[in-house]
């Protein structure tokens, strides 16, 4: 009984103890999620944009509301350019007073000269005129005075007659003589007065030239006042979302002060590392890290820095706000990035001297870039695939027919003698692709095709890329546009123009359409029809403020002057080439319509994009495919325009296409949807339907 009694006594004074450490364990596992989570915590590292102007003016319109996702370049805030417009306004007037100057003084000098020119022409005539005279005058009066001298010698005359005709005879033949000597000084004048005249369209005289001057001053001016008025539109300049909006509508915004701000994830994790657990740890060590709150797999990273100094950590990390920690931050990035909001919390436990957890194979490794975009594999019949390539890079709905016509790069085999064969290829709503290509006629071969579009009188417009291959060529095939109309089971060509070449030979209207160093760069891969018109959206080169452009062919017929038999000029070079006739894009109409700023996440990175499809919308709203436009690697996304006008457009995100790449965009069968198809080169193309009621 007293062994008992003495034991219930300590069990009663160490029950407070056992409790306490119950109650430690219990919220230690609580808080750590009960698996082997560490005490180390990490915070996904955010960058904030402070999107403001560079001088005072007024908010004209705000585009985005709180937490609205934004895509790189894409407009947010415009600011009241009444003031700037009215500057650029004066400016062009002034350029244009300058201009009209330089062009009367011009016309002022070419003028004169051609009066100095003109006058001693007539001088000029009318010498050779009086030396004919003069010598038929000195041919008479010679023949007269032998007439007369035979009178006198008869004594018929007397010899004062005779020395009156000596007198004019010898007047005469001295005019006769003088008149070369006069005409070739006024040859000489003449040849002069042309060459002065040469040399002032040539170069113009000081004069003229200080008013060139003043008006390219004037241009430049001009320029900057437009790029001033660029700024007052407040661009993206990454990816992210709205974190706030500190100016309404008709706030005056200072200098630097903030109209929206966007924060935009990085993908790295800084954790911070109390120093005595920091030694021992290496860049490429493997971590792993758990969303605080949440359960389950941890994601895969490792470290990418290590901080170069031990100092005392954000108040955040501190176990105790009373009690501050020391220790050094360690940036790791993730395998693959995690849509979390910007500075998320983390567990984080580090596994020193071992690689990457993503080497192996773990069970909260992110879906395929496929799955997670809901992409379809296209089927394609092995009929097709031993008999041609199938690398989809345009699009265009059939609905009359239930299906889609898909253009490919390449077709046929490399190497083979059906490479480049002129063939389309027809898909079904459901992705299932037909076994039998059609045939297109009247072209040999079709090369690096990227752009299919249907006109409004049954046309359909093929557009190749109008680019240099791998190898630095350029065959006719890559520049050809070409028109066909349907022939039975297939088509035909009934048109045929090659853009580069026109270009070639226009280099003035190549610069006015963003092409100042000629065709070298170009890259077409958009091609769209809207109220009479073609649009080509270009993937290279971008602009120098890294928007895409977007060309207008106003009168596509004009290009077409007339219907020719098929010569086969889109591939081999058989048959008469057509002519290479720049006017042709004058009368067309072509010209830079639009600019828009469509740039691409690839591995994380904003990275420029350029156009890899248009098309308009029956609602009126413009949807652009946009994939690198220089860069290597697969990544693409899609963007909506409502209402586009020429000028500056404002793209809105719809989605991003991470590890694909977007070549073609068509109305789906489906209604109210989009289709949209993937080139995946050697692997399966697929597709997938989106909602265009965004």
């Amino acid at each position: 009984m007293m062994i008992t009694h003495r034991l219930r006594a300590a069990l009663q004074d160490a029950a407070p103890w056992i409790c306490l450490a119950a109650t430690l364990g219990v919220t230690s596992y609580l808080h750590f999620g009960g698996d082997d989570r560490g005490p180390i915590v990490g915070f996904e590292q955010p960058v904030l944009q402070a999107l403001a102007p560079t001088e005072i003016a007024r908010v004209a319109s705000i585009h985005v509301g709180l937490n609205d996702e934004v895509a790189p370049g894409q407009i947010v805030a415009t600011l009241d350019t009444s003031a700037i417009d009215a500057e650029i306004a004066v400016a062009r007037a002034e350029a244009a007073q300058i201009e009209a100057e330089a062009r009367a003084e011009q016309s002022l000098l070419a003028g004169k000269l051609d009066l100095t020119v003109e006058e001693l022409q007539r001088d000029l005539a009318q010498q050779r005129e009086e030396q004919l005279q003069a010598s038929a005058e000195t041919k008479v009066l010679g023949d007269e005075v032998a007439r007369v001298k035979q009178l006198v010698e008869d004594r018929l005359a007397v010899v004062d007659d005779l020395s009156k005709l000596t007198v004019q005879q010898a007047g005469a033949a001295a005019l006769a003589a003088e008149k070369p000597r006069t005409l070739g000084l006024l040859s000489r004048q003449l040849q002069v007065a042309k060459q002065r005249r040469q040399e002032a369209e040539r170069q113009p005289p000081a004069a003229a030239a200080k008013l060139e001057a003043d008006l390219l001053v004037a241009r430049r001016n001009v320029e900057v006042l437009e790029q001033r008025r660029a700024g007052y539109a407040l661009r993206a300049m990454s990816g992210g979302r709205v974190a706030g909006i500190d100016k309404q509508v008709g706030d005056v915004a200072a200098p630097g002060e903030p109209v929206v701000r966007v924060v935009s994830p990085r993908g790295t994790v800084v954790a911070c590392v109390p120093e005595r657990s920091a030694l021992g740890l290496a860049e490429g060590d493997a971590a792993r890290l758990w969303v605080r709150g949440q359960r389950g797999e941890p994601l895969p990273g490792k470290i990418a820095a290590l901080g170069p100094l031990v100092a005392e950590l954000p108040m955040r990390c501190w176990t105790s706000p009373r009690q501050p920690m020391w220790g050094r931050e360690v940036t790791i990035a993730l395998d693959y990035p995690v849509d979390v909001p910007a500075g998320q919390a983390f567990d984080v436990v580090f596994k020193p001297g071992h690689a990457a957890l993503s080497a192996a194979p773990s069970p909260a490794a992110p879906p395929s870039p496929a799955a997670a975009v809901r992409a379809l594999a296209m089927r394609v019949p092995p009929a097709l695939s031993q008999r041609s390539r199938f690398e989809p890079s345009g699009l265009l709905v059939r609905p009359a027919e239930g299906r889609y016509l898909i253009i490919s790069d390449d077709t046929g085999h490399d190497g083979k003698d059906d490479e480049g064969a002129p063939w389309l290829f027809a898909m079904s709503a459901t992705g299932a692709v037909d076994p039998e290509p059609v045939v297109v006629q009247g072209v040999d071969e079709l090369v690096d095709v990227e752009g299919i579009a249907a006109g409004d009188a049954g046309e359909i417009y093929l557009l190749s890329s109008q680019s240099y291959d791998k190898k630095g060529r350029r065959k006719p095939g890559r520049t050809a546009l070409l028109r066909l109309r349907s022939d039975g089971q297939g088509f035909r060509v009934d048109g045929e123009v090659h853009l580069a070449e026109m270009l070639d030979a226009s280099a003035e209207r190549a610069a006015a359409l963003g092409l100042p160093r000629g065709t070298r760069e170009l890259d077409i891969e958009g091609i769209a029809f809207h109220q009479g018109s073609l649009y080509l959206g270009l993937k290279a080169p971008l602009d120098a403020q890294g928007n895409a452009m977007i060309w207008r062919i106003a009168s596509p017929g004009a290009l077409f002057p007339e219907r020719r038999p098929a010569t086969g000029n889109a591939g081999k070079g058989k048959g008469s080439e057509p002519p290479v006739d720049p006017k042709l894009l004058e009368d067309a109409g072509l010209s830079l319509w639009a600019r828009a700023r469509v740039d691409v996440d690839l591995a994380g990175r904003p990275t420029p994009g350029g156009i890899s499809d248009l098309l308009f919308l029956p609602d009126g709203s413009l949807a652009i495919a946009s994939t690198p436009s220089t860069a290597d690697g697969d990544a693409g996304a899609l963007f909506r325009v409502d209402g586009p006008q020429p000028g500056a457009l404002a793209p809105r995100l719809v989605q991003r296409f991470p590890g694909l790449k977007p070549e073609g965009i068509a109305p789906s069968l489906s209604a109210g949807k989009l289709m949209v198809v993937f080139d995946a080169g050697s692997s399966a193309p697929s597709f997938q339907e989106l909602s265009w009621d965004r």
